[in-house]
């Protein structure tokens, strides 16, 4: 019972000051610690070393969970949510990202500030109810007890001539009782890509973007004495784009622009009353702003003009007791949450408002849990809980309402390297206030299937779901694992958002709708094994998600798949680290698989699956500074399409196809330490 309770509090900070060295001194294992600290997890999670985040030359976290099957998150103003078993919660440091309809958070997350992430496959009560689809925790780098300085410089070009820059620094330490980290990072990244779209006649369109942000983080820990711990945690990050687009040949053009600002900003306190309890407290402060503006310029000349303001602001507190009684480790917490956001879009003629909308919406949540850890011997834990969420919202209606989520969790070792797990969660998806908004964000002359008028939907209620989980580990040695697991997910009121041609404006438009019944189920495999037997230094890594699902919709009875459900997802790759030259290179290659929508108000939609392979080489030159070049997308990713179009009568009367182009990246690298 008592390495389990030492597990258990180690997940959530729960540490001493000796025991803060002991896992100082793990680290210089990462991997292996994070096995095993994913085998011994009450709650099943995947863990993804810092190690690893930074291989592939990715520009930011966001980029990173993309290579996660099961993992489905926002992108940012009028793109897809990346692919996967539905929504996923994302937290930083444990707290939820809350982003703006134009920027995700993390976008504004460097790898090099990330220490690991942890993917949990399903629900537990200590997280948020709204938690459809899993958690993803991004745990930003703490400071050490040594003075360490990091410098990283990034170069390189998109499609060959479009330059691409980023600079990362780091310096963190210990004086006396206080211990520090702060870091900056600045990026400029360009993109030049090439779409078509193919209906009557064939318009290609060439899109150049900039994409630039300035982001600083700081992070405090106080520890006065072996008791009491003190955390602040601050970030400010600014960005800032620029798309524009030229069509032919009708000769359309296009620029959307934005600015924002982002800011975090937490204190933690945490306190070990005995042996056995921890009291922790949390205040927390957060801001985004964001300003965009769209333009479309025909040649007729017809100019018309949108811009859209967001504000969002976030205070909470939250309060966790936490104690171990015999075979029992109880936890329970209290968060207090308000969230005011304002949004205003304008839309302008030549030079004479054609609409001003304003709205101004509120949130209150609050949040009480209770979950235990229930130790059978040390081969069984059982882990039960429940959380209760009442939310109060006002978006021009007012509406409140509450729920339990309870969950269970079970972990069995059938052996020292093998174990079952088993779960059952409740969850939510609420829908956020800029569905509920009642705002337009207009498509303006480039309105069509795939760039429609985004509109919200003030009669939305929450998605709910009783999910499923079942899974077998098997722990390899050199640092390995296989792991095959299904899943089974039964939704209530589904969320999707509805694409339909509106008759009186002949303008397509999407709107979120609660669809009907639905159910997901599916295969996940994993494996990561060394082949050192074979070639020294040689290793292999795959994962893989098969699933597949349905939905009657509420509206018109049909049964169909959930909409733009891929059935197959999967990462496969292989690292050689030649030791006596300190070198390593590899290759990794991800496939999304297609999705064919069945038509529905006078549409059906069907995309093809689509791969892209990245590379890279890693050389250390000495103790300070290594070397790293990176090729990815070197296949050339294209994302094709197919729209379809129907009569009231069901008669096929157009089709539109889709090509979305992009390009390879070349990355160089150089990084130092002192």
């Amino acid at each position: 019972m008592y390495r389990l309770f030492i597990l258990s509090v180690s997940s959530i900070s729960f540490v001493c000051a000796s025991e803060i060295i002991q896992l100082e001194k793990i680290e210089v294992q990462e991997n292996a610690a994070s096995l095993e600290e994913r085998k011994e997890s009450s709650i099943a999670k995947r863990i993804i070393s810092g190690e690893e985040l930074s291989q592939y030359g990715d520009l930011n976290a966001l980029e990173i969970l993309k290579r996660t099957p099961g993992v489905s998150i926002a992108d940012g103003k009028g793109k897809k949510s990346a692919p996967g078993k539905g929504y996923t919660v994302v937290l930083i440091d444990g707290e939820e990202a809350s982003g703006s309809k134009r920027v995700n958070p993390l976008e504004q997350i460097s790898p090099d500030m990330i220490e690991r992430i942890e993917v949990m496959t399903n629900g537990s009560a200590e997280y948020t109810s709204e938690s459809m689809g899993g958690i993803v925790n991004v745990v930003l780098k703490k400071p050490k007890s040594e003075g360490q300085t990091i410098a990283k410089i990034t170069v390189g070009t998109y499609g060959g001539d479009v330059p691409m820059e980023s600079v990362f620094a780091q310096r963190e330490g210990k004086s006396g009782k206080l211990a520090y980290l702060f870091n900056i990072t600045a990026a400029d990244n360009r993109q030049l890509d090439t779409s078509s779209t193919t209906s009557t006649s064939e318009v290609s369109r060439e899109t150049a973007a900039r994409y630039q942000t300035l982001n600083a983080t700081t992070k405090l820990i106080y520890t006065p004495s072996s008791k009491d711990k003190y955390t602040y945690n601050g970030s400010i990050g600014f960005n800032k784009s620029k798309s524009e687009m030229n069509t032919n040949p009708d000769l359309l053009s296009t620029t959307d622009k934005s600015k924002g600002m982002m800011l975090w900003s937490g204190i933690k306190g945490e306190h070990h009353l005995s042996s056995t309890e921890l009291l922790e407290w949390k205040l927390k402060f957060h801001q985004n702003d964001d300003n965009g503006e769209f333009i479309s310029l025909q040649s007729s000349p017809i100019v018309t003009n949108q811009k859209d303001n967001g504000f969002m602001r976030i205070f909470g507190a939250e309060g966790i007791y936490s104690r171990a009684i015999g075979d029992h480790f109880i936890k329970t917490g209290l968060e207090l949450k308000r969230q005011n956001q304002s949004d205003d879009v304008s839309v302008y003629g030549t030079s004479t408002p054609l609409s001003l909308n304003t709205t101004q919406m509120r949130q209150d949540k609050g949040s009480f849990y209770v979950q235990d850890e229930i130790s059978f011997g040390d081969s069984t834990v059982l882990t039960p809980g429940v959380r209760y969420e009442n939310v109060s919202r006002d978006f021009g209606a007012t509406s409140t309402i509450d729920y339990f989520a309870p969950s269970v969790h079970l972990l069995h070792h059938l052996t020292p390297s093998d174990n079952i797990r088993a779960s059952i969660a409740k969850t939510v998806k609420l829908p956020t206030l800029n569905q509920l908004s009642t705002l337009t964000d207009s498509s303006l002359e480039r309105n069509d299937i795939v760039h429609p008028d985004l509109l919200g939907n003030a009669n939305l209620t929450e998605e709910k779901a009783l999910s499923y989980e079942l899974r077998y580990e098997h722990f390899l040695e050199n640092k390995g694992i296989v792991s095959v697991g299904g899943f089974y997910r039964n939704i209530d009121d589904k969320i999707e958002n509805v694409i339909k041609l509106d008759s009186n404006t002949f303008r397509y438009t999407q709107t979120p709708e609660n669809a009907g019944q639905g159910n997901l189920w599916g295969l996940e495999l994993e494996i990561k094994r060394s082949l050192s037997e074979y070639v020294e230094g040689l290793g292999v890594f795959g994962n893989a998600t098969l699933q597949d699902s349905s939905l009657k919709n509420t509206d018109t009875g049909m049964k169909r798949p959930i909409k733009q459900t891929s059935n197959f997802l999967s990462n496969i790759g292989v690292d050689h680290t030649l030791k006596a030259y300190k070198f390593t290179y590899g290759a990794a290659y991800r496939y999304v698989g297609g999705y064919d929508d069945p038509m529905e108000y006078q549409l059906s939609q069907s995309q093809k699956g689509y791969g892209s392979l990245d590379l890279y080489a890693s050389k250390r030159l000495d103790k300070n500074f290594k070397f790293q070049l990176n090729l990815k997308n070197i296949t050339s990713t294209m994302i094709e399409t197919t729209s379809n179009i129907y009569d009231d009568t069901g008669t096929l009367t157009g089709t539109q196809l889709d090509k979305i182009d992009s390009k390879p990246q070349i990355l160089l690298m150089v990084e130092g330490k002192w």
